[in-house]
């Protein structure tokens, strides 16, 4: 796990050096099509890169967004009105049952339809009316890091591909190689300092939250799917405005927080949750931009990325959190018990 982290960088500079070849023809397609919607297929991890996507057509394309229900097709057997829309489905094995049934029937019935996979091969690539590969290379590892944040950059390269005029992605894109490279330098420093508290407070704990909001919110659900599978610890994540809305209540001493706060206005929003968590006992540990370097015991990683791309970074010091908590728990984070690379859902 902990090797496959570090081949981030080099995975993301495969899919940005590929993407104006590979991402040219599906734009293409995708303007001529002139979607009015878009709807995203995925599951487990790849569905968080779901959530990420979300924002950003919705920010930079302008195009109402939402999350498929594969059940609805699968076990409910219901026909939807896919036309006029376009359907992505991402998954790393491209093999599970209900994601390829959706993409399949929205092809069917008139929908635009894209698969984001690892797997050039297999039945999601092949059902699909196009195909975007991850360029992660063969994941281990049966946490997916790499996977995930290669399925970011596709989807942040494809936004870019259709909007030229987004330069804070198209120059952001450029230098991301080089920003994930320093984050995790900063990341063994921070982990070999301050942020082994962090790994102590978790390796204790039976139970842990993770907040964040907007792009970043997609960072949170990740790391605290992480958290479960690889470590076996009850996580879970919240958008800080639904997090003010009742689940304050479970922050409390020995009930560790960890919170991925963006510079700027969202960042702001994030202090506020803080301020209430610690107000109520709990501890927390951040991972974020500059801003945070004043907060004790926080990883402030140095970028000048736009928030839009910051998921990429944040969910790195996150994941070398994760593979630190469970070798302090005594667990294998690279094979954690009862869990397989390959899960098949219908």
């Amino acid at each position: 796990m902990r090797r496959e982290i570090a081949q981030v960088p080099r995975a993301v500079e495969r899919v940005i050096g590929a993407a104006p070849d590979e991402l040219r023809d599906v734009a293409d397609a995708i303007r001529r099509a002139d979607p009015r919607w878009i709807m995203i297929a995925g599951r487990g991890t790849s569905d968080h890169a779901a959530v990420y996507a979300q924002y950003l057509f919705e920010t930079h394309l302008g195009l109402p967004t939402g999350l498929v229900k594969p059940s609805v097709t699968t076990i409910y057997g219901a026909e939807l009105a896919w036309r006029d829309g376009l359907v992505i489905a991402i998954s790393q094995s491209g093999r599970s049952p209900d994601v390829v049934a959706v993409i399949d029937a929205a092809r069917r019935a008139g929908s635009l339809t894209v698969a984001i996979t690892n797997e050039r091969g297999s039945p999601l690539a092949s059902t699909a009316d196009w195909s975007l590969p991850l360029h992660a290379g063969r994941e281990l590892a049966v946490p997916a890091t790499k996977t995930y944040v290669t399925e970011l950059a596709v989807v942040a390269a494809l936004v870019s591909a259709l909007k030229p005029s987004a330069h804070d992605l198209s120059e952001g894109l450029a230098s991301l190689p080089d920003a994930l490279g320093a984050t995790l330098s900063q990341t063994v420093d921070w982990l070999d300092g301050a942020g082994e508290q962090a790994v102590r407070d978790l390796a204790a704990a039976d139970r842990a939250l993770l907040v964040s909001r907007g792009y970043n919110l997609a960072t949170a659900l990740e790391l605290a799917l992480k958290l479960k599978e690889t470590c076996g610890l009850f996580a879970e994540a919240y958008s800080t405005a639904d997090f003010a809305h009742g689940p304050l209540v479970l922050a409390q001493p020995g009930v560790p927080t960890i919170a991925i706060r963006p510079d700027g206005e969202m960042g702001a929003l994030v202090d506020e949750t803080l301020r209430g968590v610690v107000e109520r006992g709990g501890g927390t540990t951040v991972i974020g931009g500059t801003e945070a370097a004043d907060m004790p015991g926080a990883l402030a990683l140095t970028h000048t990325l736009p928030e839009s791309l910051t998921p990429m970074l944040y969910v790195l010091p996150g994941q070398l959190l994760v593979e630190a908590t469970a070798r302090r728990r005594g667990i294998n984070p690279d094979a954690p018990i009862g869990l397989g690379k390959v899960t098949l859902t219908r």
